[in-house]
């Protein structure tokens, strides 16, 4: 089969991203901007259009209006998806040697970036569920313990990172962690990709938005979180501690000189969609809808984990003895697709679409599951084997760049890591460049491998 082929497909449903749901809540002036003869759309940088640099055209007026609305200094539009927008913001605030504060779960694209910059990284764990293998949200408590830890007279931190929600839905309240950053002068950089429609959702008890919370600098997918094409994302800059400047010149030298006119437009028509009073009071709908599919599957007894997310469905798999990589096979083989498998879960994205038919279809299919698979007692995830705070043994810009050799991960004990392991979805890494991977870290992985056929006998690249 080919590509084209495959992407005409239909599956029963289809419960991942982008949450527009395979075109099912798409923008109308986006559709209808598709129907027009294919390869219409596909402009260059015309003077009327611009682009998400440009002091003028369509693409500044837009980025203008969407600030003011929104509290913000500054907005930029992003082709790249989130990644390339985090990147950017991420060599705004540090120049190469200078380090930046990071929780464990920080998505893949920043520790590239800092690869590729030199910036160093400062690590902080944080508190880990037994029960789902996933991490907690931050507490003030937990990032104040954290700065207690760091050294401050030795390491030149410049900025923090933080991610809220994370991939599954877990958020705790932001406000109070980014004062404690700003009473050091600590800029923030909020990666908010799973987080995008908080903003429209005040009066549904959802979390406060990263910008309202006073963030610095702030990234949303809007793919992942909106309804936006895939590799539409946002960056909202705010606040005094980030150079407007440095800012622009980190977008420019990251971002291709080709934007694609149909991905900018979705940036703009997402975000009016949902400005757009009948379409917000039907995406509204759609997450109470949410709110109503959860508590119905809880009263069949449905084991669900609950986060700050409605339309995040994490099933808890391993209450059934059984591994969130077996079920999702099962549920893919059967039409219902899933988002993000791990040992001890399966997590479903709702989108904006009308998902009516899921509740019943789903029930249907965990029953059938239950009666055909095998079921295992020795279903456990490691606790992770990090310190509350831990920079890499060496300098990640160092070893990214250093000789090195492939090796069975099986041979690895207490080598130094060349390379990034990092399972995708959902793109946290299990080791970076510089990292020693001692017997904790060996076992760990090991670990995690368990279930996931990507991680089952693979080599690693070591100094």
């Amino acid at each position: 089969m080919s590509i084209s082929s495959f992407l005409t497909k239909k599956f029963l449903k289809s419960l991942f991203f982008p949450a527009h749901n395979r075109g099912g809540a798409l923008p109308k002036k986006l559709v209808k901007l598709l129907k027009n003869p294919p390869g219409y759309w596909d402009l260059p940088e015309l003077p009327e259009i611009g682009s998400p640099l440009s002091k003028s055209g369509l693409i500044a007026n837009s980025q203008r209006d969407f600030s003011e609305k929104f509290g913000a200094k500054r907005c930029f539009f992003g082709v790249n998806g989130a990644s390339g927008l985090i990147q950017s913001a991420v060599i705004a605030m540090a120049n190469p040697g200078e380090t930046i504060l990071m929780p464990r779960n920080v998505h893949i694209s920043v520790i590239k970036i800092c690869a590729m910059q030199n910036i160093k990284p400062i690590f902080f764990d944080l508190e880990f569920s037994h029960e789902t293998g996933h991490y907690k949200p931050i507490t003030k408590i937990w990032l104040d313990n954290v700065f207690k830890k760091l050294d401050f007279d030795n390491n030149k931190i410049v900025g923090v990172i933080l991610v809220s929600p994370s991939y599954h839905g877990y958020a705790g309240d932001l406000e109070p962690l980014i004062d404690i950053c700003h009473q050091k002068k600590l800029p923030v950089l909020v990666d908010e990709a799973h987080g995008s429609y908080f903003f429209f959702c005040k009066n549904l008890n959802l979390p406060k938005p990263a910008l309202s919370s006073n963030a610095d600098l702030v990234v949303n997918s809007l793919h992942k979180s909106l309804n936006g094409l895939t590799q539409t994302a946002i960056l909202w800059y705010k606040g005094n501690l980030i150079n407007e400047i440095n800012l622009i010149k980190s977008i420019n030298l990251l971002q291709t000189t080709s934007p694609s006119s149909l991905l900018l437009s979705s940036c703009e028509e997402s975000l009016k969609d949902w400005q757009n009073k009948k379409s917000l009071s039907k995406y509204q709908k759609r997450i109470l809808e949410a709110k109503k599919i959860y508590k119905k599957l809880i009263q069949k007894n449905i084991p669900l984990i609950e986060t700050q997310d409605p339309l995040k469905i994490v099933l808890n798999t391993s209450k059934a003895g059984i591994d969130g990589f077996t079920a999702d096979n099962f549920f893919y083989r059967n039409g219902l697709i899933a988002e993000l498998p791990e040992m001890m879960t399966l997590t479903f994205c709702l989108g904006f679409a009308n998902q009516k038919d899921f509740l019943n279809l789903f029930e249907k299919l965990w029953d059938k599951l239950l009666l055909n698979s095998k079921k295992s007692k020795s279903l456990e995830v490691l606790q992770s084997p990090f310190e509350l705070v831990q920079a890499p043994e060496i300098e990640i810009g160092i070893a990214w760049r250093s000789e090195t050799r492939s090796i069975p991960f099986s041979q690895s004990l207490n080598k130094i890591s060349g390379d990034i392991i990092c399972p995708y979805p959902p793109g946290i890494p299990l080791i970076v460049p510089g990292e020693k991977i001692d017997i904790d870290r060996f076992n760990w992985i090991n670990n995690q491998s368990l279930c996931n056929k990507n991680l089952v006998n693979f080599n690693i690249r070591v100094l």
